[in-house]
């Protein structure tokens, strides 16, 4: 039964392909919508993060069926070792399409809905030196502005207080807002927990993730706090049923910067500037540099505290987690894989021509 439910729902995501109108219509203003509610309304309340319950679950199931075989009587006669393998190929299987299926039911569906850009009538297209300079000119504004309106921040690196115990709750409430401004169901109370892995994220190249047989998001432990509300914003756009990474760094950050917290704005600055600046880089190295160079001290000190830190976490595990998330994305019909996240900058800057 669940391979043949895992099937069925993995053909029927690639049936209805990207930009479904039913899907949209049907499932990511429908079923996930009550499924949303559902969760956030009953276990969304589970004290401890899921996927650290479920692991424990299955830990616990896993041992208790390796006690069963071990004290099981051995007066039975034994199986084929043929029927064996047969039976266990068959229950991993099936356990495998459960979890496809359970993937699609969930949240996976969404990856089939109405793109941002066909939702907002926003007309994205690349751009060129000039616009690429303008569009950075302004971000690096905004960002030293943000900077200079956090209290008590001076020329060294922000310190971890600046981010507040609320911040889940405050990065919820201005996201939903959002959304509903733009036309988005915002249901549920959805949770983004900052996830303990012994840094294990961060070396795969990963500041988080949404977990779908969670109903939940995850923030890396090794982020600094001026990367964490960017992040969570992120991964909290993800829980409200947009999949694609590009939307999902658009929609976070707009929802920084229309924060009260000088602290939540500066984050969502500094990651659309980590994303820009490199792209303007490449297309005039000179005036980039120049621009760089005029950075206030503050700004020069978050940028090498960010950098030193990733470096810490510098390994081969990344460049194998970057190939493998590759795959997952175009599997789930994503042709730009990773580079789907700088659509972020293009989705910006047509958002900002048409003057929203």
């Amino acid at each position: 039964m669940w391979i043949f439910l895992g099937a069925s729902a993995a053909g029927l995501h690639f049936l209805l392909g990207r930009n479904s109108a039913l899907v949209e219509r049907f499932y990511s203003r429908g079923i996930f919508v009550a499924l949303r509610l559902g969760w956030d309304h009953t276990l969304g309340y589970w004290p401890l993060p899921w996927i650290h319950t479920l692991l424990a679950a299955i830990i616990i199931w896993d041992s208790w069926w390796i006690a069963r075989f071990l004290l099981r009587r051995r007066g039975r006669s034994p199986s084929s070792v043929r029927a064996k393998l047969g039976r266990g190929i068959l229950r991993v299987a099936g356990w495998a399409g459960a979890l496809v299926f359970f993937f699609y039911i969930l949240w996976g569906f969404n990856y089939d809905r109405v793109g941002l850009e066909k939702q907002l009538g926003l007309e994205v297209s690349p751009l060129d030196a000039a616009a690429l300079g303008s569009e950075t000119g302004w971000a690096t504004r905004m960002l030293v502005e943000a900077r200079e309106s956090i209290p008590g921040a001076g020329s060294e690196a922000l310190d971890p207080g600046v981010v507040t115990a609320g911040l889940e709750s405050e990065i919820r409430t201005s996201l939903s807002t959002i959304l509903k401004e733009l036309g988005y169901p915002a249901p549920g109370r959805v949770r983004v927990r900052p996830l303990w892995s012994g840094g294990l994220l961060m070396r795969m190249s990963d500041t988080g993730f949404y977990f779908p047989y969670g109903c939940e998001g995850y923030t890396a432990d090794g982020l600094l706090a001026l990367e964490r509300p960017f992040v969570t914003a992120h991964e909290m756009v993800h829980a409200f049923g947009i999949t694609d990474e590009g939307a999902a760094n658009f929609l976070g950050f707009l929802a920084c910067q229309a924060s009260p917290s000088a602290a939540v704005r500066y984050s969502g600055y500094l990651a659309y500037w980590n994303y820009i600046f490199p792209e303007f880089a490449r297309a005039s190295r000179e005036a980039a540099g120049e621009l760089a160079a005029g950075l206030p001290e503050g700004v020069r000190s978050d940028l090498r505290a960010e950098r030193e830190n990733w470096d810490r976490y510098r390994g081969p595990l990344r460049e194998v987690s970057r190939a493998v998330y590759e795959q997952y994305l175009k599997s789930q019909g994503v042709a730009a894989g990773i580079r789907s996240y700088d659509r972020f900058v293009t989705l910006l800057a047509a958002w900002r021509r048409r003057g929203s």
